[in-house]
């Protein structure tokens, strides 16, 4: 069913790429306009033509609420209140055209009208872009609900004809949520949120096929309950990635699923050291000590995946727990010396509060080249064990074309080891990986893993039931696939988080940086298209905010021109830059 969309959720946060890149070229009008207002001396000519940019800006504002308004009237739940920003921008926009237009009698109350007025106009255009950006959403949650119901059907289908007429229908909705999602995730400013989208539509993708074959099995041998195993996991892992879109669409709003992924992604160990050194750090300037103490537990907690696991050797596990026993006791020196209220003032620590504090921070970075050293040695192994896994797929597919059930129970065990070992592996991975998208992307690579792999032995249990049949070969070969995908995602993760985690800190350069170094020259961004009614509207908007910014800019230039033909003083536009800083949105 439709969801609704609460505009509340909406209401001040900019939470995509698109909305900030909009605002933009306003924000540099009106600092321009700003910093002009600021200056004591000014020219009759730029006073005119400070005036043209000051109609040119309200002229842009009134094309750029057109295109609001009759998103409005198309989308009667965000009605009144993109009517109401509408009208709030355009009134901004009038009042600035009107004090544009005045001369300097009073410069201070001025400078302070426009400031007034500019914060209206910048809050109520941002207020327009994100309740039309709610339709954006309103569109994607439509298309994924489309998903859904296919799903349904494809569930409840008794015979091949219906199975085929249903497939077609969710192929071509899948194209579309591809496409829509696709969009969605590139535009998003959090690389959480961006990774998590990214983790759902691959997880889409590659459990498609795996739905057609698992379905196709099911509808051939309709008494085998492995098949239909296959067939039931494939439609939770589908439904789980929908419910992971629709909570990284609405932003973490909604309370997540009981089964919704994601939940556990960020539990890695990493920030939590991170947090637990800047902790440390702040004590020079707060005797606050009790978040050190819940850090310290959780730091403790998370450790145990590296000392729990069957493949840590036994000298690692002991350096691992008398590291973290070091860091509680130095830590407990830290927060006595820095409860003594003789310990120094609050501007320069006593020596003893630096002592323990380097002492601390010394324990944590001991831990974490413990930890990279223990996790190297684990990732060292992954190279065999996913070779391994690979043999034994091989010889569980031919046992099972073999029917020989006795040796496809043994091969199943061994699989089923290596499988465990690869997953231990991403354990430690997850709480290496230093950012939050190699963090999730390790966490959804460990999860479907450790759902799908049982399922490759599933298959082939059917096809030693049924060893003549095509399908239930062709369903075995999918899931091997799926199998061989996640153990190269997973592989991939290890060598980027490992050489990450090993590379020696760098010196920061001092020297301006060459062209083309160092991320200096920015990649061309790939255009994509959009094909939603709504969306056509923003990007109209969009378009007339452009050509009212030609005629702005062209306005400035003259303006400038004249300013340094006249000798006049003052900051540009670049130099201020203050509006953006000066505004709450």
């Amino acid at each position: 069913m439709d969801q609704e969309i609460d505009l509340e959720d909406h209401s001040s946060e900019i939470k995509t790429k698109s909305i900030e890149q909009t605002l933009l070229p306003l924000v540099k009008q009106i600092s321009t306009l700003l910093s002009h207002r600021e200056r004591s001396i000014c020219s009759e000519r730029s006073i005119r033509v400070v005036a043209r940019v000051g109609q040119a800006v309200n002229v842009a504002i009134e094309r750029f609420v057109t295109v609001g308004e009759s998103i409005a009237d198309d989308n009667p739940e965000i009605k009144s209140d993109l009517y109401q920003a509408c009208k709030d921008a355009r009134v901004a926009g009038e009042a600035i055209e009107s004090l544009c237009e005045k001369t300097l009698d009073d410069s201070i109350t001025e400078r302070g009208a426009i400031a007034r007025a500019a914060r209206c106009l910048l809050s109520s255009v941002t207020r327009v872009l994100i309740l039309a950006d709610v339709v954006v959403v309103k569109q994607l949650i439509f298309s994924k609900d489309k998903v859904s119901r296919s799903l349904c059907r494809l569930e409840n289908v008794t015979n091949f004809t219906e199975f085929v007429k249903a497939f077609s229908q969710f192929g071509g909705e899948m194209v579309e949520l591809a496409h829509v999602t696709g969009e969605r995730g590139g535009d998003l400013k959090d690389e959480r949120r961006r990774a998590q989208m990214s983790a759902a539509r691959q997880v889409l993708e590659r459990s498609t096929m795996l739905l057609l074959t698992s379905s196709k099995t099911c509808l051939r041998h309709p008494d085998s309950e492995t098949a239909r195993q296959n067939r039931d996991t494939v439609f939770c892992q589908m439904r789980q990635a929908m419910d992971l879109i629709h909570h990284v669409v609405r932003d973490g709003v909604d309370p997540p699923a009981p089964c919704c992924l994601g939940e556990d992604e960020g539990e890695s160990l990493g920030p939590v050291l991170r947090t637990l050194d800047s902790l440390v750090e702040m004590t020079r300037l707060t005797t606050e000590t009790e978040r050190l103490g819940q850090c310290l537990d959780t730091m403790v907690d998370r450790t145990q995946d590296f000392t729990d696991s069957a493949y840590t050797p036994h000298h690692r596990r002991e350096n691992i727990l008398s590291l973290c026993h070091r860091i509680r006791n130095h830590l407990q020196d830290l927060i006595r010396v820095a409860s003594n209220p003789d310990h120094g003032d609050s501007y320069s620590p006593s020596s003893d509060v630096e002592q323990a504090i380097t002492q601390c921070l010394q324990a944590t970075r001991d831990l974490r080249l413990e930890l990279i050293d223990t996790a190297g040695e684990q990732t060292g192994e992954l190279a065999l064990v996913t070779r391994t896994g690979h043999e034994l797929v091989t010889d569980i597919r031919s046992s099972a074309l073999a029917a020989d059930v006795t040796r496809l129970e043994e091969y199943s065990d061994k699989f089923t080891e290596t499988v465990d070992h690869i997953l231990e592996i991403c354990k430690l991975l997850r709480h290496m990986a230093g950012t939050e998208s190699l963090q999730v992307a390790t966490y959804h690579a460990e999860y479907h893993l450790k759902i799908y792999a049982p399922q490759l032995v599933t298959a082939a249990r059917t096809l030693a039931d049924h060893p003549s049949s095509k399908i239930a070969k062709e369903n075995l070969e999918v899931f091997a696939d799926m199998f061989q995908a996640l153990v190269s995602d997973i592989t991939a993760l290890c060598k980027e988080i490992m050489d990450k985690e090993r590379l020696p800190d760098k010196h920061t350069y001092m020297s301006l940086p060459r062209p083309g170094k160092h991320g200096t020259t920015n990649k061309p961004l790939k255009a994509v298209r959009l094909n939603l009614e709504e969306q056509e509207k923003i990007a109209k908007a969009g378009l007339e905010m452009k050509l009212a910014t030609n005629e702005m800019e062209a306005e400035t230039e003259k303006w400038q021109k004249d300013q340094s033909e006249g000798g006049g003083g003052g900051g540009g536009a670049e130099g201020e830059g203050g509006i953006w800083r000066r505004t709450t949105i």
